[in-house]
């Protein structure tokens, strides 16, 4: 055995190495990608949700957990799995969907929406349907953010609050119910102002219930925004405001400019698209949107 100041030649521990890689590496890594294509068509045909133009690195990353859980050790193993236990489709599901959020994410975005925009919008509509659509809403923390707003406006006396409707949409079964129920937790309130958790929660055995109130004022739908579509519950094909934020940087290139380009064609002329802060705007686009305040990701339809 070599003593601990002995060093292989650098062609040898490259090999050393490689041979352990080649050892210790799992098993889906070196995999046939058709492996993994079959096993995404199996869901797009099941569940019709086509996960297959998401970046490829987060969806490798999140399935390699549904690989352990279920103790498979490759993506064929897995989609036998799978097609042998039909409740794993839900679980995969829920893996590969991004439901990290909470009210009020980004403050500084719900107080240009408070301030000007909404206001805006209000006064622009002259007793109209104020149409509001959040894609990707996960457990529904934005659309009652938003919900919440606009309760909050009609406490100003020159503000009246005129028929809305405001839907939030996922891919998500599981995360819809959960958005149903209005059950939420600490993490998911910690950007929410005091009097507004005051007013429209109520905390009960460690979890706080959102009021039957702002539960009333949104819709939520089973939807897959890279459809380029609108939700069917929502009736319609054009709205003031949409929301989707923190949803296009999981896509590839190609579906993120897609999924933009069908959002910014169901926005009524002088309304809004409001993005995460982590997303841009195509310059083909931009032509067609103002950004409203910098920084804000809130762009006006021209």
């Amino acid at each position: 055995m070599p003593s601990p100041s002995f060093k292989y030649p650098y062609k040898t521990t490259n090999f050393v190495l490689g041979v352990i890689g080649i050892v210790f590496a799992p098993i889906s890594i070196m995999e046939p990608d058709y492996n993994l294509n079959e096993l995404l068509e199996y869901v797009k045909e099941q569940r019709a949700v086509d996960f297959s133009a998401y970046r490829m690195s987060t969806i490798k990353r999140r399935l390699n957990i549904r690989l352990s859980a279920a103790g498979s050790p490759d993506y064929a193993a897995y989609y036998r799995y799978v097609t042998e236990n039909p409740a794993e489709l839900d679980d995969l599901i829920d893996s590969l969907t991004i439901k990290v959020s909470c009210f009020f994410r980004n403050p500084f975005v719900f107080e240009a929406l408070h301030e000007f925009v909404i206001p805006e919008l209000l006064d622009a509509l002259n007793g109209d349907e104020l149409r509001i659509w959040c894609a990707g809403c996960a457990r529904g923390e934005e659309p009652y953010s938003i919900a919440i707003l606009l309760k909050e406006l009609t406490r100003k006396e020159d503000i009246c609050l005129r028929k809305i409707f405001i839907i939030g949409s996922d891919i998500d079964r599981e995360a819809l119910d959960d958005a149903e129920n209005g059950l939420y937790s600490a993490e998911s309130l910690s950007e929410i102002k005091k009097g507004y958790l005051d007013r429209y929660f109520t905390f009960n055995n460690g979890v706080y219930r959102l009021n039957e109130e702002i539960i009333s004022m949104v819709t939520f739908a089973y939807h897959d925004v890279t459809t380029a579509s609108t939700p069917k519950e929502g009736v319609f094909s054009d709205y003031h405001m949409i929301l989707c934020r923190n949803v296009l940087i999981y896509f590839e290139r190609g579906l993120y400019e897609k999924v933009l380009k069908g959002l910014s064609g169901f926005i009524l002329k002088d309304g809004y698209l409001v993005m995460g802060e982590a997303e841009h705007m195509p310059l083909e686009l931009m032509k067609g949107f103002d950004e409203t305040l910098a920084r804000t990701k809130i762009f006006r339809k021209k």
